[in-house]
């Protein structure tokens, strides 16, 4: 049985189901980006902008394949 992928419409035009992930992935990012930074997320880590790219992509990844 072959998946069945929801296209996003935006104005007469087909975006790929993957526009969306990657759009609730910086809205979440933008949310959690506030609270990271007031529990301290990048004391944690000797590179923490590669510690929140890593998050990011731990979240699309996720959202990818729930969809």
């Amino acid at each position: 049985m072959t998946p069945v992928f929801n296209e996003l419409v935006i104005g007469g035009v087909m975006l790929a189901p993957v526009v969306s992930s990657v759009v609730m992935t910086v809205v979440i990012m933008l949310v959690l980006r506030p609270i990271l930074r007031r529990i301290g997320f990048a004391r944690l880590f000797a590179s923490p902008a590669i510690a929140e790219f890593s998050l990011c992509i731990a979240i699309f990844s996720l959202l990818t394949l729930s969809m």
